[in-house]
């Protein structure tokens, strides 16, 4: 047998690269690059816009259907909705001890209408007050001295307090901590807040289903505001602050001069494209086009105007 040997094979060297290779990329490629991210970049931010602008719109809506079932829960145990806001002869529960002005003629008794403005003196506690407890605030609730009125000294540590979810969130940028972002329905037309309201939440009214002839499905119980900060009075405060009217166009623009006047309460508006949400009385979540016809509108803010609109809320154009 022949002894096992290894093959031999010619001697190699290694071959240095030649100068000049290619050792990064070209110019050409990186602007391909810089192009592609750019495009990239163009298509995701506004995607990333509109999924925080539909974020923004569903936290609302979760708001209003916190602020609607705890009407409901309300409702329920005081057989009544709260009070939109009240003078300080009335009950903040019950309305046990109201008067009002009245006058007789032998045994007919007529109800002189009460007005407030939205000025701060007066009692003026309110719904969003009334409701503390449903929304898991008893404490706050607890807190609020109703012996007296909402601006006493009392009160102040209270009427600043910030709750979250009284503000939309595109809208929490521009408004205090102290205010809301919602407030009730106390007439279809713009006129002050009063005892002859056609509302659900008015002044000294505790209404019940009987009230609404229209029906709570067709009647706006809270809807969207906005309004210069200057001018709000915060959460507690009965007045335009928490209450609102169908007088004027969703999202119309109120000049400064208008809030100086204390008998001007004002519309819906918010900073959703389009329009504003609402919570009908039977808690669902709506959103009106702020081109919604005026007649339409109003009928749906009166709790007894004897119809029911066939108009269907339009989704924002956000």
């Amino acid at each position: 047998m022949k002894p096992f040997s290894l093959p031999r094979f010619p001697h190699t060297r290694c071959v240095p690269p030649l100068r000049g290779g290619r050792s990064g990329f070209s110019l050409i490629e990186i602007l391909v690059v810089i192009g592609i991210l750019v495009i990239l970049a163009a298509i995701s931010i506004p995607v990333l816009r509109d999924m925080r602008t539909m974020a923004r719109r569903s936290n609302c809506e979760q708001n209003l259907i916190r602020l609607a079932t705890a009407s409901q829960a309300y409702a329920i145990d005081h057989i009544h909705l709260p009070s939109g806001t009240l003078t300080g002869s009335a009950s903040i529960a019950t309305g046990e001890g109201l008067s009002v002005e009245i006058e007789t003629d032998a045994d007919d008794y007529v109800i002189l209408p009460l007005t407030i403005t939205s000025l701060p003196k007066g009692y003026h506690h309110n719904w969003v007050s009334s409701l503390l407890p449903y929304c898991d605030r008893e404490g706050m609730f607890q807190a609020i001295n109703f012996q007296v009125g909402v601006y006493a000294p009392e009160n102040a540590v209270m009427r600043d307090a910030d709750i979250p979810f009284l503000r939309c969130p595109s809208s929490a940028e521009q408004q205090k901590l102290n205010t809301t972002s919602y407030a009730g329905l106390h007439s279809s037309d713009e006129r002050p807040i009063g005892t002859d309201n056609d509302g659900l939440l008015s002044l000294n009214r505790w209404l019940i289903p009987d009230d609404v002839p229209d029906g709570m499905a067709y009647t706006i119980l809270f809807g969207e505001k906005l309004s210069p900060p200057q001018f709000d009075l915060g959460w507690m405060s009965g007045t335009r602050s928490s209450l609102r009217n169908a007088g004027t166009p969703i999202n119309a623009a109120i000049t400064e001069e208008t809030y100086h006047d204390p008998n001007f309460v004002g519309g819906l508006g918010s900073l959703h494209a389009g329009g504003a949400l609402v919570a009908m009385g039977d808690g669902s979540i709506e959103f009106l086009s702020d081109s919604i016809d005026m007649e339409v509108f109003t009928s749906l803010a009166s709790r007894n105007d004897q119809t029911k609109s066939t108009e269907q809320a339009t989704p924002p154009s956000e």
